[in-house]
């Protein structure tokens, strides 16, 4: 194989890695100050996942994942409610598919100084282009904790998908709420150094063409030399 050609076969798979892990997933650090509810009784944390499409079956083509929970002191409280296309615990991981029109998770829990969990949401567009729709609160004896949630729904968070780059939106409690809330802080999750034989992550990706592409341009040099 010439010298063109090999380099070609090389770098090819690498760059349609890249290519594709340029669509990344909406992945948050979602952390709530609890510190006014901390030790109290009655309260559940609540997920729903609509889907988009309206149809029957649901289209099934996002995904939400809640992991990394950490109740500042507190803890998971009861057995988890399941409806549609929800599944797992608060102590195990959370995972909500739009494979029914409405998915709900809602588990008690006793809260601590806060509540963190990292939310890792895929971002398909659907074909109606009517957005899927993720939500997260915490209810109290039941009832969502009222909040200044811009659609009514009293999230204290919500993700509309409505493009490939959708963007959280967080609210605190509203004035009627029985505790005062702030609204929930969102970072970046720590990076998760990779495993062995993983592509690097599409940061690193353009350091290492450069330098195979440094290589390619070394070996053309010593391949016209020789030829000389």
């Amino acid at each position: 194989m010439s010298t063109p050609r090999f380099f070609t076969a090389l770098l090819l798979p690498i760059v349609l890695a890249w290519v594709g892990a340029a669509h990344a997933n909406l992945v948050q650090l979602v952390t709530v100050d609890t510190s006014a509810i901390s030790g109290s009784a009655g309260y559940a944390i609540a997920f729903s996942f609509q889907d988009g499409s309206g149809l029957v079956p649901a289209d099934n083509n996002n995904t939400a994942t809640l992991s990394n929970f950490n109740f500042g002191g507190g803890s998971a409280a009861g057995l988890p409610v399941l409806v549609g296309g929800a599944s797992g615990s608060l102590g195990a991981g959370v995972v909500l598919a739009d494979s029914d029109f409405s998915s709900l998770f809602a588990q008690g829990f006793t809260p601590g100084s806060s509540l963190s969990f990292i939310l890792d949401l895929t971002t398909n567009l659907d074909a109606s282009l009517i957005p899927d729709f993720f939500g997260f609160s915490i209810l109290s004896s039941g009832v969502p904790l009222p909040t200044l949630d811009d659609l009514g729904g009293d999230n204290l968070l919500y993700v509309n998908i409505d493009s490939a780059s959708p963007v959280a939106s967080a609210f605190a409690t509203a004035a009627g709420s029985p505790v005062a809330l702030n609204s929930p802080v969102l970072s970046a999750p720590p990076p998760v150094p990779p495993g062995p034989g993983q592509l690097p992550e599409p940061g690193s990706l353009p350091l290492l063409l450069a330098g195979l592409a440094g290589l390619f341009g070394v070996v053309r040099r010593q391949s016209r030399v020789a030829a000389g």
